[in-house]
């Protein structure tokens, strides 16, 4: 899943708990099950700096529209984990064959399935998966 995926989701589970611990626990319980979900992911440098933007300017707007701390520590505890994708994609110059045993969230080292999807459909199963849960915290789908 895209980072701002991650975010956005972690952000609308930490501010519907209020509370920064159960926020935090939330925002790394939803990586796992995101990375669940067949998904697209990027390769290349250069589409993990747009990713990263993306998640700054979530984070400004959320911001600007008032979500507490609880959200922004959802949101930052759902990106968490896939900083050490982006370290080791750093360190190897893009070749994570050879890092995979050294990862350590379970949707990384493959513990847990982290489920794949080509473009399009990979990126349209990440706008599906933010909406559903905007949709159910909303009370849309209750």
């Amino acid at each position: 899943m895209y980072a701002v995926t991650h975010f956005t989701v972690g952000l609308m589970l930490g501010q519907a708990a209020g509370n920064p611990y159960a926020a935090f626990a939330l925002g790394l319980a939803s990586h796992v099950i995101l990375d669940a979900i067949p998904h697209s992911d990027y390769s290349k440098t250069i589409h993990g700096i747009a990713d990263f933007v993306a998640v700054m300017a979530a984070c400004y707007v959320s911001v600007r529209l008032g979500a507490g701390a609880s959200g922004l520590v959802g949101g930052f505890s759902g990106v968490l984990p896939d900083l050490e994708v982006a370290i080791a994609h750093l360190r190897s110059g893009g070749d994570l064959s050879a890092q995979k045993c050294r990862f350590f969230f379970p949707s990384h080292t493959g513990l847990v399935r982290h489920g794949r999807l080509r473009p399009p459909w990979g990126i349209v199963t990440q706008i599906a998966a933010v909406g559903a849960v905007w949709a159910v915290l909303s009370g849309s789908l209750i």
